[in-house]
C-alpha cells in the first residue's frame, strides 16, 4: 500500500478537506479522517475500495469514464456526484481529482471531496421555485421577480419571468446576469425614489408598492407599479419576491377622473354663479318691468298717450335686457353642462300654440301675419316642454324680426319615421352662402348689428344646442332676398299628458273671492310691487314675512290661503321654509307659489316635485302672477 512522506502524511491527516487517494486501480490507497466522517464509514472499511463503488449507480459509468480519460492525459477532473454512507444517507460531493505518477511509474490520483449536500437542496429547490413561478408567469400580462440585496445598491436577481421582455426590452438571463439592464431603463428620478423606498422596505421587512415610468421594448414610456414582500430563501436568507404591472391605462383613468372632478367643481362653482348672477340681473329688472306694467295697467290713473309710449319704451328696453341675460345665462349653463332636462312625450300642437301666442303682439306690430298650417293634434314628441318652446318662440321671433311688412311666416309639422319636423319658412331677406357658414358663431349677428334690429347673436347658437340635448337637430335652407326656412327635428313621442305647472293657463275674470296671502321677501322694492299689484284684487288681504321665520310664525299662527315665497331669504332658503311647512301636518297643504329671480331650470324642478302649485320667475309678468293667482284662489276649497 502506498504510504505518503511522513511530513506530508501529518498535512494530509490534519487538511481542513476530505481527502482520498486512489492507486492506479481506482482502489483507495489513503484517506483522512475527515473523509471517513464525510463518507460515513470506518477507515479500515474504505481502505481497498473502488471509490467508483462507493458512489450512486448512476453515477458509477460517468465516474469510470472520468478516470479513464484523466489516466490516458494526465488532467485533473472535476465531478458532483451522490454516495450513499450507512451513517448520513445520500449525500452530494463535489469531486476534484489529479493524476500523478509515482517512483514505479504506476499513477496515483489525489481527490478532494467537498459535501455539497445542501448546495444541491438549495439549487433544487430554487429550479422547482422558478418551474412554479415561470408557470405562473405565463398567465401574468406583468413580470414575477425574486431579488436578495447586495453589496451594489442594484442586488441581484434570482429570477426574472419572461415579461421582462415586453416591459423593459431585456432577456430573463440579462436581468439576472446585471440588473442594471432593468433600471437603466427607468426614468432617473423614479429610480431614485425606487431604491429609496425599497431600502426602507427591506430594512422593516414590510411590504412594498413603487410607482415608477420605464421605457419599454418599443421605446414608449409606460407607467409601472412594483409590488414586493419579504420572504426566506432555503437558506434562511431574505429575498423580495414580487410583481411588476404596467399601470398606464390605470394612471390615464386615474388623471381623467382628477379632471373629471375637477371639472364638476368648476361646473358646480359655475351653475352657483351664474344662479347668484340670474338672481342679482332678475331683480333691479323686477322693479323696472313690474312698475311699468302697473302704471300702464292702473284703471284708476290712466297714463296720457305720451306717457303710455314711454312706459312701454321702458317695458321693450327692459324686456330686450332681459332676453340678453336669459340667453347669456341659458348659454353658460349649456357649455357649463349645468341645463337639466325633463324630457317627455309632449303634443307639438299644444307647445306650438303657446308658443305662437307669445309672439303675436310682435306680429301684429310688425305687420307680418302668422300662417299655422292644419296639423294632426294627436302628434307628439320626446322633448323638454319649457326648452321646446323656447326654441319654437326663437324660431318665430327671428322670423318675424327680420322680415318686412307685409311678410309672412308660416308654420309646417309632418311625420317622417321615427321623427317629426316642424317648418319655420319666412318672406324675410334671407341670407347669402356666406352668412349660411358663420350662422352659429355665437354673438355674430351677421351684419343685422347694423340693422336696428335688436338681438344678441347667440340665440339660434342656444336653439341648436337646446335641440342636441333632446336629440333632435336643426337644418337651415336660405335664399337672400328670397327668405328662410328653419326646421326642427325631434323624435316621435308617445302619447302625451298635459301639464300645468306654470300656472299659466287662459285668461281669468278677476276674483272676488277673499282669500289671505302670506309674501315671505326680503327685497323691500320687491315687497312694494306686489303689493301695487295686489291693489287690482281688493278681496284679497297680503301679510308681508321679511324673513323665513317672521313667515313661519305668520303661517303657524293663521294658515293662509296662498303662499307666496322668494326662494332666497335673508335667514334661509325658500326650501327650507318648506321642508319646515311640511314637518307640521296643519300647514303642508297650503299652496305655495315661487316668486324668484332665480331662473335656473334645476330649481324649477325642485318646486315642482315638492309640490309647488307655480314657480314665477322675476321680472313679474304682472299678467300671469294675477292669472295663477286667480286660478289657484278659485279652486275648489277656496
Amino acid at each position: 500500500m502506498f504510504a505518503p512522506l511522513s511530513p506530508y502524511q501529518t498535512a494530509f491527516d490534519l487538511s481542513p478537506a476530505a481527502q482520498v487517494i486512489m492507486d492506479h486501480r481506482g482502489c483507495i490507497d489513503d484517506v483522512n479522517q475527515l473523509a471517513c466522517t464525510a463518507l460515513g464509514y470506518e477507515k479500515g472499511r474504505l481502505l481497498g475500495q473502488r471509490l467508483a463503488d462507493l458512489v450512486h449507480p448512476q453515477e458509477q459509468p460517468v465516474l469510470f469514464n472520468t478516470i479513464e480519460n484523466s489516466a490516458r492525459t494526465l488532467d485533473p477532473f472535476e465531478m458532483d456526484c451522490r454516495v450513499i454512507s450507512p451513517v448520513h444517507g445520500l449525500r452530494w460531493f463535489a469531486v476534484q481529482a489529479r493524476a500523478h505518477q509515482v517512483e514505479d511509474g504506476r499513477l496515483r490520483w489525489y481527490c478532494v471531496f467537498n459535501d455539497i449536500t445542501d448546495r444541491k437542496r438549495h439549487a433544487a429547490w430554487l429550479n422547482e421555485r422558478n418551474a412554479l413561478l415561470t408557470a405562473l408567469s405565463h398567465n401574468l400580462p406583468g413580470m414575477i421577480y425574486v431579488f436578495r440585496a447586495g453589496a451594489d445598491v442594484g442586488g441581484h436577481l434570482d429570477f426574472v419571468s419572461e415579461g421582462v421582455r415586453e416591459m423593459f426590452g431585456a432577456t430573463p438571463e440579462q436581468a439576472m446576469t446585471s440588473p442594471w439592464v432593468l433600471y437603466d431603463r427607468v426614468m432617473p428620478e423614479d429610480l431614485a425614489l425606487f431604491f429609496q423606498q425599497r431600502d426602507a422596505a427591506m430594512a422593516g421587512s414590510v411590504r412594498l408598492h413603487s410607482e415608477f415610468r420605464v421605457r419599454n421594448a418599443r421605446g414608449e414610456w409606460r407607467w409601472c407599479a412594483a409590488d414586493s414582500i419579504s420572504g426566506l430563501d432555503a437558506d434562511g436568507h431574505e429575498v423580495r419576491c414580487g410583481y411588476i404591472a404596467d399601470i398606464t391605462e390605470h394612471k390615464l383613468y386615474q388623471e381623467a377622473c382628477v379632471v373629471a372632478e375637477t371639472a364638476q367643481r368648476a361646473s358646480q362653482a359655475k351653475s352657483e354663479f351664474l344662479s347668484r348672477m340670474s338672481h342679482e340681473l332678475r331683480t333691479p329688472l323686477n322693479a323696472v318691468l313690474g312698475f311699468a306694467q302697473l302704471l300702464r295697467m292702473d284703471p284708476q290713473q290712466p297714463l296720457l298717450d305720451d306717457q303710455l309710449r314711454k312706459v312701454r319704451l321702458i317695458e321693450r328696453a327692459g324686456a330686450h335686457l332681459l332676453a340678453m341675460i336669459s340667453d347669456v345665462l341659458d348659454l353658460s349653463r349649456i357649455e357649463a353642462g349645468s341645463l337639466p332636462m325633463s324630457v317627455e312625450s309632449l303634443h307639438l300642437e299644444t307647445v306650438l300654440h303657446d308658443a305662437v301666442s307669445m309672439v303675436a303682439d310682435a306680429a301684429e306690430q310688425a305687420r307680418v301675419s302668422l300662417d299655422i298650417a292644419p296639423q294632426d293634434a294627436e302628434l307628439t314628441v320626446r322633448a323638454d316642454r319649457v326648452r321646446l318652446r323656447q326654441v319654437l318662440v326663437n324660431l318665430l321671433s327671428n322670423a318675424i324680426k327680420y322680415n318686412h311688412a307685409g311678410g309672412m311666416v308660416r308654420v309646417q309639422v309632418w311625420s317622417e319615421g321615427d321623427l317629426v319636423r316642424c317648418a319655420v319658412s319666412d318672406t324675410g331677406r334671407g341670407l347669402t352662402p356666406e352668412q349660411l357658414d358663420h350662422l352659429f358663431e355665437p354673438f355674430n349677428r351677421l351684419g343685422a348689428e347694423q340693422s336696428g334690429i335688436e338681438g344678441t347673436g347667440i340665440g339660434l347658437v342656444i336653439v341648436q344646442r337646446l335641440l342636441a340635448l333632446m336629440d333632435g337637430t336643426l337644418s337651415v335652407q336660405s335664399q337672400h332676398g328670397v327668405g328662410s326656412v328653419f326646421t326642427v327635428a325631434l323624435p316621435a313621442g308617445a302619447v302625451a299628458e298635459s301639464s300645468s305647472f306654470a300656472g299659466l293657463g287662459e285668461e281669468t275674470p278677476p276674483s272676488l273671492h277673499a282669500a289671505t296671502i302670506v309674501y315671505a321677501e326680503d327685497n323691500e322694492i320687491n315687497v312694494q310691487l306686489v303689493r301695487q299689484i295686489m291693489t287690482l284684487r281688493p278681496a284679497w288681504a297680503l301679510k308681508v314675512a321679511t324673513s323665513g321665520q317672521e313667515a313661519l310664525s305668520l303661517i303657524t299662527a293663521t294658515p293662509p290661503d296662498l303662499l307666496l315665497l322668494d326662494m332666497h331669504l335673508g335667514d334661509m332658503t325658500g326650501f327650507e321654509l318648506d321642508d319646515a311647512l311640511q314637518a307640521d301636518p296643519r300647514l303642508r297643504h297650503v299652496p305655495r307659489v315661487a316668486l324668484s329671480a332665480d331662473a335656473m331650470p334645476d330649481r324649477v324642478h325642485a318646486a315642482k316635485d315638492r309640490g309647488f302649485a307655480a314657480y314665477l320667475t322675476k321680472p313679474l309678468d304682472v299678467v300671469a302672477l294675477l292669472r295663477c293667482l286667480d286660478e289657484l284662489l278659485m279652486a275648489p276649497g277656496h
